[in-house]
Order: structure tokens, then C-alpha cells, then sequence
């Protein structure tokens, strides 16, 4: 299936196989990317859980033409030196997982790569306190707002 026929219950969790964790709060962040994205093959294997637990496995990435009309693009190409494309995955449907399940994922994620999720100064919480807040959140959408998560449009 491609990804506009995923029906995708907003935000999305997308976990990648080399256990990061990035966050898509709309079909237009879910379906743009820069450059190292296509070229580095970087959503291949990335298991997308949406707020319905509702999951989805990327087998395909495919480059559709670039984001936004010309003179947006090419504005964002300058200031960037990341020209941003529009995509479209070809999806396999997996069995759905609970919120918990959801929730240990993105933890685990988390305590994988606590240089990039963990305190930036010494004000911040530990990554200890932010996995416990994580494995609290109430929704996918919780997630969101504890961690902050990353999409690949500029990547």
C-alpha cells in the first residue's frame, strides 16, 4: 500500500532499524525528506505506529519531485543546502500494538542513544526521569511533547 492509503491516525512514531525514533505530526511531514534521506536509504525497515497503534512497516521509499512550488523550494535550497523532495513508501501492514507496547518502544529508542535524547545541561532531567515520563504519557501524542522529536525533511 502507499502511504496516502494508510488512512495514518495522527502523530505517527517512526522507528528505524537502527533503533532511532522520529515523529511525524501530519501527512506532510511523513511524506517530505532532504537529500541524505533517498540517498542513504535512511527510512527502509522503519516501522511507523500511529495513535490507533495502528503499524506499518516502509519496504519502499520513492521520490515523487521536489517540496513546494519553485520559488518556496528554491528559497529553502539557499538557506539550507537542503533541497527538500516530496515521497511516497510502500507500506506493509502490520498487527496493531497497544499504547504501552508503543510507549516501551519509543523507550527503548530513548536509552539507546542517550547522547541524543538525554539532558543537554545540567538544568535538564536525567534520561532516567524522561524514560519514566515517556513510559507515562497517556498518548503517541505525549510522546511529542516530552522528547521532541525529529522528522526528515532536513535530512
Amino acid at each position: 500500500m502507499k502511504t496516502a492509503e494508510a488512512k495514518f491516525s495522527f502523530p505517527v512514531l517512526g522507528f528505524t532499524p537502527d533503533r532511532d525514533i522520529w515523529g511525524f505530526q501530519d501527512l506532510d511531514a511523513l511524506t517530505t525528506c532532504g537529500p541524505l534521506t533517498l540517498k542513504k536509504d535512511m527510512q527502509l525497515g522503519m516501522e511507523l505506529i500511529d495513535s490507533d497503534g495502528r503499524r506499518w512497516v516502509v519496504r519502499s521509499v520513492r521520490r515523487t519531485g521536489r517540496k513546494g512550488r519553485f520559488p518556496s523550494w528554491l528559497l529553502w535550497t539557499v538557506l539550507t543546502a537542503a533541497p527538500q523532495s516530496r515521497i511516497e513508501h510502500d507500506l506493509d501492514e502490520l498487527t496493531p500494538v497497544s499504547l504501552a507496547e508503543a510507549l516501551e518502544r519509543a523507550c527503548a529508542a530513548i536509552e539507546a542513544s542517550p547522547d541524543i535524547y538525554g539532558p543537554e545541561g545540567e538544568d535538564e532531567e536525567t534520561i532516567e526521569t524522561r524514560v519514566a515520563k515517556v513510559r507515562a504519557a497517556k498518548s503517541v501524542a505525549g510522546v511529542f511533547d516530552l522528547i521532541g522529536l525529529d522528522t526528515f525533511e532536513a535530512y
